[in-house]
């Protein structure tokens, strides 16, 4: 007889790339279970959605977009993109992504001749887990980070504090 199996699954199994341009940034964000140890926030930007359990994991994640400014890589980006970027269409969801961690973090700057626009773009991505978030203008980098800071602010009111969800996972509450 032989011993289980125990399936594996790779870690990461895709990359979604989020295109970000223009100072008109909205993130749409749901609360489920306030106060209890499920609750959860979601922040959904198009077609793909975040879910955080964790201040902490929420937070980390914002300090992670924060950083291309703060390195001062966002310099290589104009101040306002003149050329909207294609995206998903609104209300079309494709991808969840639940933090349980704060991401491991690369900022890459990038650019390529666009034939169709006939110019120069540039844009910097910053990965993050599965999501690779490209910003075109610091228009866009400033408004997506206030956008996805109010999830802190959020998280902050409605998650439990860590030693409180332990108490009551554990039911001792």
């Amino acid at each position: 007889m032989t011993a289980p199996q125990t399936p594996s699954f790779p870690s990461l199994t895709t990359r979604t790339t989020i295109l970000i341009a223009g100072q008109d940034q909205q993130v749409r964000l749901d609360v489920t279970s306030a106060l209890t140890a499920s609750a959860a926030v979601f922040a959904t930007i198009g077609a793909v959605r975040m879910v955080f359990t964790d201040l902490a994991v929420a937070r980390g994640l914002v300090t992670v977009l924060r950083r291309p400014a703060s390195d001062g890589v966002t310099t290589v980006l104009p101040e306002q993109f003149l050329l909207r970027p294609d995206r998903f269409a609104p209300g079309e969801h494709l991808v969840t992504v639940n933090w349980s961690t704060v991401p491991q973090s690369k900022i890459t700057p990038g650019g390529a001749f666009d034939p169709q626009r006939r110019r120069h773009i540039h844009w910097v991505d910053v990965e993050a887990g599965p999501l690779v978030f490209r910003f075109f203008d610091r228009a866009g980098h400033r408004a997506f980070t206030a956008e996805i800071a109010r999830t802190v602010q959020v998280a902050r009111s409605v998650l439990l504090p860590t030693d409180d969800k332990a108490l009551a996972l554990d039911g001792r509450r």
